[in-house]
């Protein structure tokens, strides 16, 4: 079949088209392979549909994909170029072994990052004058019945309903890590505030654990195709569009002599679980009922996650140890707690403590807000 380009003042009437064309090709046994490339193509195919080609650039990609710092050299790390041909040969594998078998398809051209969309036009059928005359014309053959147009609309509507069906299927059996990173992420502005260790002149400074604590946070943004905005307030932003990520201090660095680091955030009055300082060190504290309390692990980190007037999650734990732990299990979807799916529904407060003990199992609380705290934001 012949193939015609896709315009991109086209794609919104194609895009759910080309949004399954992006899965069945991520799918398939060409890509099924290296969920990297996958990855990179999914990344450049959102930036396409959307029109943000200007974030299609090598140095943009290998930030946001591979990790690499604002400042590398592109001249000498090959790392975007390497996987956007490794993607190219995979695509040129696929549509070869599709041999017109599907109606849409995408290639990316050599020394770009930006993907061509294509869709295959069908040959059309002879006019119906045409075949009533042939078939009049074949000896011993009677003329083929007219079809109603009910009767041809009958497989659409089959066809539409086993979609429906496959749909809310996959919906339902959706994997938790990615309904709650899509709830997180997706169409919201993403801010993350670090609390400043200290000062250097007029320089504020974070701690390295604190940074490297952040990490996956920062890595795992890209997969859900969005990136975090690191801001200086220590206040949820006036957006309830916004996701508001804090990340308290997890070390005594803020009690220290000549420290300048601003305190940590208060927690909200409807917050049961909190860390306070001891004489023994930080511990997470249950201040719910006496017959309800809960006995809370020695070493641990902390998540509150609050949907009142602002969106904020609130990251802290009794040590460093405990949070890097937390984190990681939070953006790796194999360790991802299923508890903590619904997380983001309007007007609850859901905390959750991660043990470092091994084996331990997280603990999950999910609560109404009460009414006087809705609209309360975290602020110092």
């Amino acid at each position: 079949m012949p193939k015609e380009e896709i315009e991109p003042a086209d794609f919104a009437g194609y895009m759910p088209e080309l949004q399954d064309a992006l899965e069945a090709i991520c799918k398939s046994l060409p890509f099924s392979t290296s969920p990297k490339s996958c990855e990179f193509l999914r990344h450049i195919v959102f930036h396409a549909l959307r029109g943000d080609t200007d974030e299609l650039k090598e140095r943009l990609i290998g930030i946001a994909l591979l990790g690499r710092k604002t400042t590398y050299d592109t001249g000498s790390d090959a790392g975007v170029r390497v996987r956007a041909n490794d993607v190219r040969k995979r695509l040129n594998a696929y549509n070869a072994a599709t041999d017109g078998g599907i109606l849409f398809t995408l290639d990316l051209p050599a020394g770009s990052y930006i993907p061509r969309f294509f869709r295959f036009a069908p040959v059309s059928d002879p006019s119906p004058e045409l075949n009533e005359k042939t078939n009049s014309q074949l000896p011993g053959l009677d003329p083929l019945p007219p079809i109603s147009l009910q009767a041809l609309a009958i497989p659409t509507l089959v066809a539409l309903f086993l979609c429906t069906v496959f749909m809310r299927w996959q919906l339902a059996q959706e994997h938790p890590f990615t309904a709650f990173w899509q709830s997180a992420l997706e169409s919201h502005r993403a801010l993350l505030y670090l609390p400043p260790t200290g000062r250097d002149g007029g320089r504020e400074m974070i701690s390295i654990n604190r940074m490297e604590a952040s990490a996956p946070l920062l890595s795992l943004a890209g997969q859900f195709h969005t990136r975090f905005t690191l801001t200086r307030s220590p206040a949820p932003s006036a957006s309830s569009d916004d996701i508001f990520v804090t990340m308290e201090p997890a070390s005594f660095e803020a009690d220290q002599p000549g420290s300048s680091s601003s305190s940590p955030a208060p927690p909200l009055a409807a917050d049961r679980l909190v860390i306070e300082n001891t004489p023994a060190g930080r511990q997470i504290v249950d201040r719910g009922g006496q017959s309800q309390r809960l006995t809370i692990p020695g070493r641990a980190a902390l998540i509150t996650i609050t949907n009142g007037a602002r969106r904020s999650i609130q990251i802290d734990g009794t040590d460093d140890a405990a949070v890097s732990s937390m984190m990681v299990r939070l953006c790796e979807r194999d360790s991802f707690p299923q508890d903590l799916t619904d997380s983001f529904e309007a007007g609850t407060i859901t905390q959750a403590v991660f043990p470092m003990a091994a084996q331990a199992d997280v603990i999950v609380l999910h609560e109404p807000m009460p009414k006087a705290a809705l609209g309360a934001t975290r602020s110092q």
